[in-house]
Parts: C-alpha cells; sequence; structure tokens
C-alpha cells in the first residue's frame, strides 16, 4: 500500500485530483484525504478517506476506522451532516475507503472549514454565528437520533464544514463513541470538555461543551480560553476560566454559551434537542427574525440503502481480515437483511456467502459449506460467473478443512476454469495456490510447488501482497514436507514479514505455528516451543478456535518428543475438546489417534482404543484410506493388549 500520486483511478472509477503528495495537509493523524472525481457518477466531486499505510499492523487503528465508517452508514442523509456515498474495498490489498460528500470553499475561502471564516479579533456577526450553531445543533440532533449516545468527541472549527450555498456540516467522526460513561479520551485541547481531560463520564454533554467553545470564539474572535501549555489549558477548562465574553451580548446569548460551557455536565443542556430549541429561540429574540425552516431531509433511496448495504458487506470483510470474525458476522447478517428486504439477490448472496467465510475462520466448517451453497445457489440464479467462481473456491477450502482432498480438488479446479474465462487473475491465482494445497495434502510436493510457484508469479504481477503471502507460506511447508525445513524457513520468515506489515493476524499466527513446525523437524524443541505459544495467543487473541486448537495439538506434539508425556496428553485433550466444538472432524481424527498411541504407551489401553476406534472411523468416512489403515492396525495392536 502506497499513496496514490493525481491521476491514479482508484477502483477503477475515482480519479485522483489532489492527494497527500501534493498536499500534506490530507494527511491526519490516522487517515490520508485524496480529492477525487467519481466516473461513474458523472464526476461527482469525492474525498476519499482511508487510513495511513503505516497504520496497517496496527488493530486498534483498524479497527477504529472500520467503527468510523460504520458510524458514517449509520448517520444517512442530512443536510447538516457530511454524506458518506459508500465504503468499499480496493480491488487488491487491505484498504478500505470511505467515499465522502466533497464540499466546496465558499468564495473567497481557502477552504471549507469554519476555520476559515475565523479572523482573529475579528468576530463573527451574531446572526452569522447563531446559524452556524443552528446548523450544528441540528446536524447533532440527527446524529444522536441515527446513533443514541453519540459523542462525537472531536467537535472544533476544523471538523465544520461550510459549502458556498452556506450550509454547515459536521464531519469527521473518527474519534466517535456510542458507550455511555466512555473511558476513551481524545479531542482537541481548545475544545474538550472537562471531564474528557480525565477520561471519565463523557457523553454528548461533552460535544456540547465543545459547542459553546465554537460559538464563544465565533462571537469574540478569539478562543474561549487563553492558549498555553496542556495543563494551563486542562486547568482553565477543569475550572471554568474562560476569558471575558464581548459586553454587547445579549442575555441570551450569553446565557447560551455559559450553560454550555458549565464546568459540570449535569448542569449543561441535556440533549441536542434542547440545545436547538433554545439556539432557535436566541436566534428570534436577537435577530427579530423568523427561524430558518430545516431543510427537508429526503428519505434515502433503494439505490442508497443498498449502498449501505454494500459498504456494510465491506466493513465486515475487513473485520474478518483482522481477526475479529464475531463482529463481521454481525455486519454480513446487517447485508443479508438489506438484501432481503431490497430484494437484491446479489446483495443476499455476499450476505450469506460471506458469513460462511467468517465462520470458516472460526472454524465451524459445517456451517460455512451450508452458507457457500446457499450463497452459490443465488449466484447461478442471476449468472454473476465471478462470484460463482470465488464460492466454489470458498467450498474447496472448507473440504479442504474437513480433510476431503477430492471434493476439494475438484471444486478448485471448477474455480480455475471459471477465473481463466473470466480473465480474472486474483481468482486464478487463488485457485492455483488452493490447488497446491490439496496436493501437497496428498503427498503430491512437486506438484503441489508448481501450483504455488505460479500462484506467487500471479500475486506479484498483478501486486497482491496478501496473495503473495500465502503463496509464500504454501511453499514453505511444501519444502519443510519435503524434509528441507531450512529452506521452509526462508519463505516462512518472507510470509511473516508481510503479514506483519499489512496488519494479517490470522496470517501471522498462522506462519508463527509453522516456523515452529520447522524448528520441530530441526529437533530445536526449545525454539518450536516459542513459536507454537506465540501462535496459540495471536488464536486465542482474535477467536481462532481452530488455530488455537492446532497450536494446543502442535505443543502436545513437542512435549512427547521432549518427554512429558503427561504435559502432551493435557495439550491433546485440550485441542480435542477445541475441535469437537467447531467439528473439524479430521482434527478430530487426529488428535484422537496421537492421544490412543500416547495413552497405549503409558499403560491405558481401555481409554486408549476408543480414540483408535474414533480415529479409524472418521478418516474411513472422510476418504484418508491409508490414514484409516494405520489406525486399524492400532486399533489391533491396543486390543491385544486387553
Amino acid at each position: 500500500m502506497s499513496i496514490y500520486p493525481s491521476g491514479t483511478l482508484i477502483a477503477n472509477r475515482y480519479e485522483v485530483v489532489q492527494g497527500p503528495r501534493e498536499k500534506p495537509s490530507l494527511i491526519g493523524g490516522m487517515g490520508l484525504v485524496y480529492l477525487c472525481v467519481d466516473h461513474a457518477e458523472n464526476g461527482r466531486p469525492v474525498a476519499l478517506k482511508t487510513f495511513r499505510p503505516e497504520l496497517l499492523p496496527d488493530r486498534t487503528a483498524r479497527d477504529r476506522f472500520l467503527r468510523e465508517g460504520t458510524t458514517w452508514v449509520e448517520l444517512g442523509k442530512h443536510p447538516h451532516i457530511v454524506r458518506c456515498h459508500r465504503v468499499f474495498k480496493a480491488d487488491i490489498g487491505p484498504e478500505v475507503f470511505f467515499a465522502l460528500e466533497l464540499v466546496a470553499a465558499a468564495e473567497g475561502k481557502r477552504d471549507a472549514s469554519l476555520r476559515s471564516w475565523l479572523t482573529p479579533g475579528k468576530p463573527l456577526s451574531v446572526e452569522h454565528a447563531l446559524l452556524f450553531a443552528l446548523h450544528i445543533a441540528r446536524g447533532m440532533r440527527h446524529a444522536t437520533a441515527k446513533i443514541p449516545e453519540l459523542v462525537h468527541r472531536d467537535l472544533k472549527p476544523e471538523n465544520l464544514l461550510i459549502g458556498r450555498e452556506g450550509l454547515l456540516r459536521v464531519t469527521d467522526f473518527g474519534l466517535a463513541t456510542v458507550t455511555r460513561s466512555s473511558t476513551e479520551g481524545g479531542g482537541t485541547l481548545l475544545y474538550m470538555a472537562p471531564e474528557q481531560w480525565d477520561q471519565t463520564n463523557v457523553d454528548l454533554r461533552a460535544d456540547i461543551y465543545a459547542f459553546g467553545c465554537i460559538l464563544f470564539e465565533m462571537l469574540a474572535g478569539h478562543p474561549a480560553m487563553q492558549p498555553g501549555s496542556v495543563q494551563a489549558l486542562k486547568k482553565a477548562h477543569q475550572t471554568g476560566q474562560m476569558r471575558t465574553l464581548p459586553t454587547d451580548l445579549s442575555i441570551e446569548v450569553t446565557a447560551l454559551i455559559r450553560q454550555c460551557m458549565v464546568v459540570r455536565p449535569e448542569a449543561r443542556y441535556g440533549t441536542w434537542s434542547e440545545v436547538e430549541s433554545v439556539v432557535e429561540n436566541t436566534y428570534q429574540v436577537v435577530t427579530g427574525k423568523n427561524v430558518p425552516i430545516e431543510l427537508t431531509n429526503q428519505a434515502e433511496s433503494q439505490t442508497e440503502r443498498v449502498a449501505n448495504g454494500w459498504s456494510y458487506n465491506t466493513i465486515g470483510l475487513s473485520y474478518a481480515e483482522i481477526g475479529k470474525s464475531d463482529v463481521a458476522k454481525g455486519y454480513f447478517n446487517r447485508v443479508l437483511t438489506i438484501g432481503q428486504a431490497e430484494k437484491q439477490r446479489s446483495l443476499e448472496a455476499a450476505g450469506i456467502g460471506n458469513f460462511g467465510i467468517a465462520c470458516e475462520y472460526l472454524g465451524d466448517l459445517a456451517r460455512a459449506i451450508n452458507c457457500f451453497e446457499q450463497a452459490l445457489t443465488i449466484t447461478k440464479e442471476i449468472g454473476d460467473r465471478h462470484k460463482e467462481g470465488r464460492l466454489l473456491s470458498e467450498l474447496g477450502n472448507a473440504y479442504l478443512g474437513l480433510g476431503d482432498m477430492r471434493r476439494s480438488i475438484e471444486f478448485f479446479n471448477r474455480s480455475l476454469f471459471i477465473a481463466r474465462e473470466l480473465g480474472d487473475r486474483f481468482a486464478e491465482g487463488a485457485a492455483l495456490g488452493s490447488l497446491g494445497v490439496a496436493y501437497k495434502n496428498l503427498g503430491d510436493f512437486r506438484r503441489a510447488i508448481d501450483f504455488y510457484e505460479q500462484h506467487l508469479t500471479i500475486a506479484r504481477a498483478i501486486g497482491d501482497k496478501e496473495g503473495e503471502a500465502i503463496a509464500l507460506g504454501n511453499l514453505g511447508e511444501a519444502y519443510r514436507k519435503s524434509n528441507d525445513p531450512q529452506r521452509a524457513i526462508v519463505f516462512h520468515e518472507q510470509r511473516l514479514a508481510i503479514a506483519r506489515r499489512i496488519g494479517d493476524r490470522h496470517g501471522e499466527g498462522q506462519t508463527l505455528g509453522n516456523l515452529g513446525l520447522c524448528y520441530k523437524d530441526l529437533k530445536e524443541l526449545p525454539q518450536a516451543i516459542e513459536f507454537y505459544n506465540q501462535s496459540l495467543s495471536i488464536a486465542k487473541e482474535i477467536g481462532n478456535r481452530l488455530g488455537e486448537g492446532m497450536s494446543l495439538e502442535n505443543l502436545g506434539t513437542a512435549n512427547t518428543e521432549l518427554g512429558d508425556t503427561n504435559c502432551a496428553i493435557g495439550y491433546w485433550g485440550k485441542a480435542l475438546k477445541i475441535f469437537r466444538e467447531i467439528s473439524s472432524v479430521t482434527d478430530m481424527a487426529r488428535t484422537s489417534f496421537n492421544l490412543a498411541q500416547l495413552l497405549s504407551q503409558q499403560g491405558h489401553p481401555s481409554e486408549a482404543v476408543l480414540y483408535a476406534e474414533y480415529a479409524t472411523k472418521v478418516f474411513t468416512q472422510v476418504g484418508h484410506t491409508q490414514y484409516a489403515q494405520t489406525a486399524q492396525k492400532l486399533v489391533d495392536k491396543i486390543r491385544a493388549q486387553l
């Protein structure tokens, strides 16, 4: 991921007119902004916001960015809120973009922010200031009605945009939260409420305090608090040491500001509706004019509701990528609901299919297959060959996880055929890589390596970093299985570096486990156990139950080789419990076989035979004939001990 220069076409529709390379002020604390024209909407100007490349490995930052995206979508349309047209992903890579309404600055202003209207020592007219205040109150009233208990946390002149028609819009919900009594801090020092400094009991009244600071500045020609050190500003806000208001302001205006800026939150106005009402009354009394009628907020069209569905789909996929599959499932349920309500079969299929991907990440393969089959039926009905190919690939992955190589190869070949038919290089590379995994599992390492190398070549050619990482990891495993762990380590370390750079925690955990296997093969067991423990820690963190089970199983194997059989039995027992919970039958069979062997060696044949018989049964059911025969020999051997 890099910073795009002007002229770049993002997602095949947004042409960059100006970006951070040309205008460094478009770089924020967490995000980047590109000023673009949307060629799919008759050249509509938009601002594309995405997160900074160096923050990709930071799951917390990406989580916050995705929460901001959710907030934008849920706010919908309002004359005094900057509109988010859609949230989308780049075709390749982890980048997520918000396509935001681009507010054109009024004539003679350097930009659209309220800041460009504020000149030190030159207050705005009372009428103008109250009109802008009314717009803020109406926008925030709408926001808190759509998202109860929403707290913006960073209201300031820079986050209030005024268009050429004179309408003010609230923007930048990057620090917004929706939890009452939040302990999360944040904000800009001149506008931070007293309670924000200590990060306690922060609710919408903190935004009302900031609103008071902004209205003060518009009418006084300078900030409410004397600029100074952080400690000086904290003291000023928490002791109510605001500067003197102009003496020519009316009692009503002064009272409005003072009640917004009371130190104790409970003494301020309690809702934005209350603030709006007071501002309206004050405007009428002070100006002698009727209060401006609020512009009609048109209901969202079906096109906009469907766009919201696709936005939720993007956010869900991004949560799955950073290992929050349970969170992702909630978004995919929203996608499904919108798809069904709007009778959009493509959106419905995306919701079901991606819910299946989240289940697959969590190790629930049976449910994943059911979702993929439902989604595949819909995609065939609507003739979407691209999605049909990808769902066939997902089915192949699920059967791969179940150990059914025959069916997985069948699905991967069907997916590869469609990818080549459509010229979809990304899907072609993914299908080739998946075929390599299936053949590796069958022991055909030469053929597997050939598929992996084809995948790696395609991934690098199209700039697919995730695909490149997967191909490198697969090559590492193929060489390890070919008894070349030293060469395998080189590939795994390359994959680990990419996974950490792009924030792929799922891939990072998997690669750490694979490095552990390499060091186990090299008989460097302490190093192997260290990698297994790191992999286990990540699996627990991201809720990857399958990964957790695999790490525990690997720890059991390592401890067996160290001679600590009791510890090994404990790890395998925990792994087996997880595999049963997520219905990962092949893993259950393998772990049962391992337990049977160890228990038999420890002189517990009655218990061992049960595990061996179960392993034989499952290996037979999934077509692992060789494994089934080995397990049956163990059954016979144990029975001879009884």
